[in-house]
């Protein structure tokens, strides 16, 4: 259960990190940062992201439902996983999203194991309480 808090503070942290790329690419003018993230709405959505599954993991340990470790795995590693296809996109947002290409495939399996790990996780806390 640790390892939702664990999980949860690197995601702050992670995502605290992003906002000062935000403040270096849009008000700094920091030409390093202008080159690389071509797509700034892209970034924002990944900042405000990993702040709302920092909530998430934070509040699935608060509820302090005893559940099973791969569970507890997939849903930290979704956390963090999901946001960071905002931050790819951010850095090449012209790459190709078509079925089948290499992204579509792996933002389908970051799909799977966030859809497992969050939504496996409230169904548990779920079948608990009506317990």
């Amino acid at each position: 259960m640790k390892l939702f808090l664990l999980s949860g503070a690197f995601l702050i942290l992670l995502s605290v990190a992003i906002g000062w790329l935000i403040i270096a690419r849009k008000y700094l003018s920091m030409e390093i940062f202008e080159r690389l993230i071509r797509d700034d709405k892209k970034l924002v959505k990944a900042h405000i992201d990993y702040v709302v599954m920092a909530l998430i993991l934070f509040s699935f340990f608060l509820i302090g439902v005893d559940l099973p470790f791969p569970v507890i795995v997939l849903a930290c590693a979704g956390a963090f996983a999901n946001p960071a296809l905002f931050i790819f996109l951010s850095l090449k947002p012209n790459v190709n999203k078509k079925t089948g290409s290499p992204f579509s495939i792996i933002s389908t399996i970051i799909f799977l194991i966030t859809s497992a790990g969050i939504g496996g996780t409230a169904l548990l806390i779920i079948l608990e309480l009506i317990k």
